[in-house]
């Protein structure tokens, strides 16, 4: 199911109709790291802000929460909006 939801976003970005060997190659990492215990993106989005303060203040985000970890590290939609919390997070006065 994720990866058919992860394809589905990557052919909705409009990408050429023949892939490049880079884009195959990706695809086929995804699969190689798929898990069977992993998060969705609405799984993931409910738990984002918790985790991007987490990593703001300094903890091990990634021990506290393995599954967001490994679907940021999967998702780059995900990881863009993480990126964009951490972003805004660090602008924030303290």
């Amino acid at each position: 199911m994720r990866l058919m939801n992860a394809f589905k976003r990557w052919k909705e970005r409009k990408q050429p109709k023949q892939s490049s060997p880079q884009a195959i190659q990706k695809m086929l990492g995804m699969v190689e790291r798929t898990r069977d215990d992993e998060y969705s993106c609405d799984e993931t989005h409910e738990l984002l802000d918790q985790f991007a303060e987490a990593v703001a203040r300094g903890q091990d985000a990634v021990e506290l929460m393995p599954l967001v970890q490994h679907h940021l590290d999967m998702c780059p939609d995900c990881r863009e909006e993480f990126e964009a919390l951490m972003r805004i997070l660090q602008a924030a006065p303290a």
